[in-house]
């Protein structure tokens, strides 16, 4: 039902838009055709358009500052056609093995609901825009090595 189209670099939304947004709780090392495999973290976003619902899954790849867009394969959806596509769609990266959370995006206060907009990955253009979240575990496993390595040499 669902597939990646690659035209899809981001998902933009404007508040009003957002039906629904569930959001992994961790990030599986993915394999993804014709991305580099990687740590990923899952979205599954539900959107209203002018002629209907859609849901799309986003996969964010932190460390490619990459992604893949699955979008669904109808567009404009019936409410009761929504419904059953977003079951769809979490059962599909819970097969991937995310395990997701409900963000509870349209109970958040408008305030809430525009940081989420500005800061989540699927809400940017293109994944390189995500700001960096720091530094990696890669950066994190080098600087404890270096310390216990100075620690050493220092007897």
């Amino acid at each position: 039902m669902f597939s990646i189209d690659e035209r899809f670099r981001g998902l933009p939304a404007s508040r009003e838009q957002v039906l629904s947004l569930y959001q992994s709780i961790n990030s599986p090392h993915l394999a993804i055709p014709g991305k580099p495999a990687g740590p990923a973290q899952a979205f599954v976003l539900g959107l209203r358009g002018s002629g209907g619902f859609a849901v799309f899954i986003y996969l964010y790849l932190a460390e490619a500052q990459d992604c893949a867009v699955y979008v669904p394969g109808r567009r404009n959806a019936s409410p009761e056609e929504y419904q059953q596509d977003e079951a769809e769609a979490l059962a599909f990266v819970e097969s991937m093995g995310f395990m997701m959370d409900n963000a509870n995006f349209r109970g958040l206060p408008p305030p809430s609901q525009d940081e989420l907009l500005k800061t989540l990955p699927v809400f940017f253009k293109d994944p390189k825009l995500v700001p960096s979240q720091g530094k990696s575990r890669a950066d994190d496993k080098r600087t404890a090595s270096t310390n216990l390595g100075r620690l050493l040499a220092s007897f």
